[in-house]
């Protein structure tokens, strides 16, 4: 591992950074493909954003503050030309590509230094793939600058079947959980089911499905109890149940030819499915309204539970009265009590005719 000094311009962006590979437009890239012209624009503008949007906050840091050298950019060889890939600290390359741009078009870049373009030092490491996993597993996965779930997820499934490495060996090579390990292993291969499929497969979007999926894969009931998720097969054995719920992940047209929004957009949603996830009935109100909530409200499951969830606080709310302020209580305090007590009489007696 040697700390060398670089030009920008023989900066090469990684084009199979994981960073991208949640985006609709990310393409595998081999190794001697990686300096292509017209690969390294395509990287440049899939980091960058709309209107550089996705590193908007390091171009303003840059101009205001220079460049701070707070984390290394690690690099390895590539060919002949004394260029080198990115491993770690691409987001912060491409910022000073586009702020060099600029400059070269006689742009202002604020505080930074033009000098840096000509040299910027950098970590060069001879790393290997499955180092290569590793390190990006420790900054981005269980480190302060985590991915999305789509990255993360991919990046565990690359070291359980590329690098042969168990749950307990990834746990301890990235410092998170087993049970992390497998949720994340696990909604990889459900997103690969999805995506593979040959009706629902055209609507995968990573980004907007792995945080559902990630959600999914939490939860027992409807993973294990509903879905017959099998973890030596790693499938799901319920499969009509399968295709519903990915039915209720993509848009629908209706009978006049309107194109509706899929019935579940996002995480919180599936955390309310679970609630009812068992009663069909609520399940086909989901798929009537197209409403997670209307169908949560008329679930009997989930009326049962309310009912005695609120038993549970009338108890306790009961336990923390003090009888002793009764002396206190003025007379629209008395009126107040006396009718919680008739309300009380009412239900007593509605309660032990339905128990009977």
């Amino acid at each position: 591992m040697d700390l060398i000094k670089v030009p920008v311009d023989k900066l090469l962006l990684d084009p199979n950074n994981y960073r991208l590979r949640g985006e609709q437009n990310y393409k595998y890239v081999e190794e001697k493909s990686v300096n292509n012209v017209m690969v390294q624009k395509r990287v440049l503008k899939m980091l960058k954003g709309d209107n550089s949007s996705n590193i908007k906050d390091l171009l303003d840091s840059f101009k205001e503050n220079g460049y701070l050298k707070i984390d290394n950019i690690i690099v390895k060889n590539v060919g002949k030309k004394k260029e080198y890939v990115v491993v770690e600290g691409n987001r912060r390359v491409a910022t000073l590509k586009v702020l060099k741009e600029l400059y070269d078009d006689g742009m202002e870049i604020g505080n930074l230094d033009p000098g840096i373009f000509d040299g910027i030092d950098v970590v060069l490491y001879d790393v290997g793939d499955k180092e290569y996993e590793i390190i990006m597993g420790l900054r981005h996965v269980s480190g302060i600058k985590e991915w999305g779930d789509y990255e993360q997820s991919e990046l565990i499934s690359n070291l359980a079947r590329k690098h042969k490495m168990n749950f307990r060996d990834i746990s301890e090579s990235l410092g998170i959980s087993v049970q992390k390990v497998k949720r994340r292993l696990n909604t990889y291969y459900a997103l690969e089911i999805f995506r593979n499929d040959p009706d629902y497969g055209e609507h995968f979007i990573p980004n907007k499905l792995s945080s559902i999926f990630y959600e999914i894969m939490g939860k027992a009931e409807i993973r294990d109890q509903w879905l017959d998720w099998n973890g030596e097969l790693n499938t799901f054995l319920n499969k009509g149940n399968m295709r519903r719920l990915f039915s209720w992940l993509v848009p629908y047209e209706d009978e006049d030819g309107k194109l509706l929004d899929p019935i579940i957009t996002k995480r919180d949603e599936i955390r309310e499915l679970a609630k009812f996830i068992t009663d069909e009935n609520a399940l086909l109100k989901l798929e009537e309204s197209r409403s997670v909530g209307v169908a949560l409200e008329e679930s009997e499951v989930y009326s049962k539970e309310g009912f005695k969830n609120s038993l549970r606080q009338i108890i306790k709310l009961l336990n923390k009265l003090n009888l002793g302020a009764l002396t206190e209580l003025t007379k629209d305090d008395k009126q107040i009590i006396n009718e919680m007590l008739k309300k009380m009489e009412t239900q007593n007696r509605l309660i032990k005719k339905l128990m009977e």
